[in-house]
């Protein structure tokens, strides 16, 4: 099962989020949220890096967060995170696309050279089987 696979990630060490990534997921309170505040060692808290990393990310990408709407306020968390630790980091991320005018994290990922890919590609990468 992938959620056992990437469990195995998570006690390998080996898939991180920021802290923001779980209080975004606090408002939907659902079996996704439970799954991770389950798994603390997951969660990385925002350092003066982290901080300083996302700070450039929204002075150059101020329209990754749609402050009207409350959504999306840990991308710019997850963006930073990863420019903070590559190479050795990557964003994986179900979102598509994204543009100057409609920034979402695999635009501004390709934009800062940061490696973006699916949960798919993470799958197939790891080489796991099912079934």
């Amino acid at each position: 099962m992938v959620w056992d696979r990437l469990d195995g990630l998570v006690t390998d060490g080996l898939l991180k989020a920021s802290i923001e990534v779980l209080n975004e997921l606090e408002k939907q309170d659902d079996e996704l949220h439970a799954w991770c505040k389950d798994r603390p060692t997951m969660f990385l808290e925002v350092d003066d890096a982290i901080q300083h990393a996302m700070q450039h990310i929204m002075g150059t990408y101020p329209k990754l967060v749609d402050t009207g709407k409350g959504k999306s306020g840990a991308d710019p968390f997850v963006i930073a995170l990863a420019k903070t630790h590559a190479p050795l980091l990557s964003v994986v991320t179900e979102e598509h696309g994204g543009s100057a005018n409609k920034p979402r994290i695999p635009f501004v990922c390709r934009q800062e050279g940061l490696r973006c890919i699916s949960l798919l590609q993470l799958i197939e990468e790891q080489e796991w089987t099912f079934g």
